[in-house]
């Protein structure tokens, strides 16, 4: 557009723009004609407060979703009267052969999730390979490493046993553990 203007009028609209208005309502006067006509577009300059409040809003009910989700997701569900919880550590050696990880993983994914629906299971991880062995090495288990575990409720260690026995790690040569959990008063 400014190549159509006369080098004159170029000036004046190069001038224009580094005046400032001495009356404040006359310039908005201008801009909202301007503006009407689409001739310029509304200034970016300024934050829409309505949108600022709204987002912020926004974010807040969002923190405060996530967190209380958090405390829910991370809760173990309430123990059911007259059950214990049992943990199932899994171990594996030189002897754990996995030729399919992903079936793996679904087979215990699947385990665990009967678990759940049944809700017996409290909680189950894989743990990281790194560890920082803190007692006498005398009493660390040498030959097999410590990989994941299961919480889960069970009426008695009989039904607990039950419930080890269909876990898929022992089909891939891993070892698990079985042992109840003290309830502390």
């Amino acid at each position: 557009m400014m190549d159509a203007l006369t080098p004159q009028e170029q000036e004046a609209f190069e001038q224009l723009s580094k005046e400032q208005f001495s009356d404040p309502a006359l310039e908005q006067k201008i801009i909202a004609a301007l503006q009407k006509k689409a001739l310029v577009k509304p200034s970016k300059n300024r934050p829409d407060m309505k949108k600022v409040i709204l987002q912020l809003a926004a974010a807040i009910a969002l923190l405060i979703s996530g967190y209380f989700l958090g405390k829910m997701g991370s809760t173990p569900p309430n123990p059911v009267a007259d059950t214990n919880t049992y943990a199932l550590f899994l171990y594996e050696n030189e002897a754990f052969k996995v030729s399919d990880g992903e079936t793996l993983v679904a087979e215990y994914t699947d385990w665990a999730e009967t678990l759940g629906e049944q809700g017996k299971l409290v909680g189950a991880e894989k743990l990281a390979d790194a560890v920082d062995w803190l007692g006498s090495l005398g009493v660390q288990n040498q030959t097999s490493k410590l990989t994941g575990y299961f919480l889960f409720q069970a009426k008695d260690l009989a039904e607990a046993q039950q419930i080890a026995k269909t876990h898929p790690h022992t089909n891939y040569g891993g070892g698990l553990e079985l042992r109840s959990i003290d309830k502390i008063d």
